[in-house]
């Protein structure tokens, strides 16, 4: 019987920011690309499928997040479903957007209007 041995456990990756909102998720359709996006990649809606949030997309309504991806994938070219958060209070610092120039803190009244919450963890 061994005295010492590694267990496999859960790590706090900062991006649930408090628990005064109740996190809920869902199964949603990401829109078939090939890509890999991380936990906590904004997603807007567009025709009925999700795919990251493009603050320079505005024609599609692709610069309006409405979840945030709960685990990371990888797209290799077909529709994929997978968790979404769609409830909940998270860490701006740990949300990813498509672009440099934005960021979680430019989407927070449209992802506020979805019950979804920005604070920071610091």
């Amino acid at each position: 019987m061994e005295m010492i041995s590694n267990m496999n456990g859960t790590h706090y990756d900062e991006l649930i920011g408090g628990t005064v909102v109740p996190v809920l998720t869902k199964n949603v359709t990401l829109k078939g690309v090939t890509a890999s996006y991380k936990r906590g990649t904004l997603l807007a809606l567009v025709g009925g499928k999700y795919e990251i949030v493009d603050s320079t997309a505005s024609e599609s309504g692709a610069d309006k997040a409405s979840v945030i991806l709960a685990n990371d994938i990888v797209l290799s070219g077909t529709d994929v479903v997978t968790t979404v958060y769609i409830s909940g209070q998270f860490n701006r610092e740990k949300l990813i957007v498509a672009q440099t120039s934005d960021n979680a803190t430019a989407h927070e009244e449209e992802l506020r209007a979805v019950n979804i919450y920005l604070t920071s963890v610091k």
